[in-house]
């Protein structure tokens, strides 16, 4: 590796980020939810909604769309979009995404336009 460290945008190293996800993958895995300190720590998104995002390589990803709070790089209130969707609780109260986990309340209805 060069001289510079590689940092993500939450300021975890690669090497951290590439631990971290691992983890995440194998919880999914085995079927575990978020342990409730992760839970009560994790951002909240109201209003929110899922959508497929197809990137210009082609691939596609869902992502949850909504107002956030607590999020460390959207304002708070403001509207944004995860990173792509892992896993999605069946009582739709949280969601593992690739770079975290959030809380859910108040889904978009889908009736409501946009």
């Amino acid at each position: 590796m060069s001289d510079r460290e590689f940092t993500m945008p939450d300021g975890r190293s690669l090497e951290a980020y590439l631990r971290d996800y691992h983890l995440m993958l194998e919880q999914i895995a085995s079927g575990s939810p978020p342990e409730l300190e992760e839970l009560s720590e994790a951002p909240l998104i109201r209003n929110w909604k899922i959508e497929e995002v197809i990137y210009t390589t082609g691939e596609r990803y869902r992502h949850i769309f909504g107002n956030f709070e607590g999020h460390p790089f959207i304002l708070e209130g403001g509207y944004g979009r995860t990173s792509p969707l892992l896993q999605l609780d069946r009582g739709m109260t949280w969601a593992r995404c690739r770079s975290r986990v959030y809380r859910l309340q108040e889904p978009r209805s889908k009736w409501e336009a946009g």
